[in-house]
């Protein structure tokens, strides 16, 4: 279930008067962003990935209107995946894209946002052999975000959009003194949902 950006005008808009409602939502949606990949509050596991042999890019499937941000951890066939750099890794593995040196994997690397490699490249085909659980963020595009975050952590958003629209310069309702005890608000937020 998700939460719309929407729901949570009534509590901004007393605040900030002739502001867009767009503007808001969007102001909503950057906290959210913020919050999301600062606190690590938003976490999945995400569906088994099957490997396929000699391939070693895999897309990471993550709930609509949301990207991976990072992966908690991963684990192939029962044995947990290393994180690594492509610098260390090419230190380590140098020719790991050989198809004649296909093995199990032992290290992952997070790519994009979209996209993990195993490494060294799988030697064998093996369904829903590989589990990931991830740390989430809505997209820039999204219009809402889980509902456990957007619950658990209402406020905490609610300040960090208002600190965003209220040091917006030269509009009716810029207010740079309210924007600074918004935007500490907020990071009392983000410290206590880090805890």
């Amino acid at each position: 279930m998700a939460t719309s950006y929407e729901s949570l005008l009534p509590e901004i808009i007393p605040m900030v008067p002739g502001c867009p409602d767009t503007l808001i939502e969007n102001s909503i949606r950057s906290a959210a962003i913020e919050f999301c990949e600062k606190t690590g509050a938003y976490q999945a596991e995400l569906d088994p990935v099957t490997t396929v042999a000699s391939i070693y890019e895999y897309d990471l499937e993550a709930p609509s209107g949301t990207n991976v941000h990072k992966i908690m951890w991963a684990v192939h066939n029962g044995k947990d995946l290393e994180p690594i750099s492509t610098n260390l890794l090419e230190q380590r593995l140098p020719k790991w894209r050989d198809a004649s040196n296909a093995s199990t994997p032992l290290y992952y690397v997070k790519q994009t946002q979209s996209t993990v490699w195993l490494v060294p490249t799988p030697g064998v085909t093996v369904a829903s052999s590989t589990v990931m659980r991830v740390q989430l963020k809505p997209t820039h595009t999204s219009t809402v975000c889980d509902d456990g975050v957007m619950s658990d952590y209402r406020e905490a958003i609610v300040n960090g959009a208002l600190f965003r629209l209220l040091r917006l310069p030269s509009k009716d309702w810029t207010d740079y003194t309210g924007a600074q005890v918004y935007g500490t608000l907020f990071q009392e937020g983000l410290i206590e949902a880090e805890r």
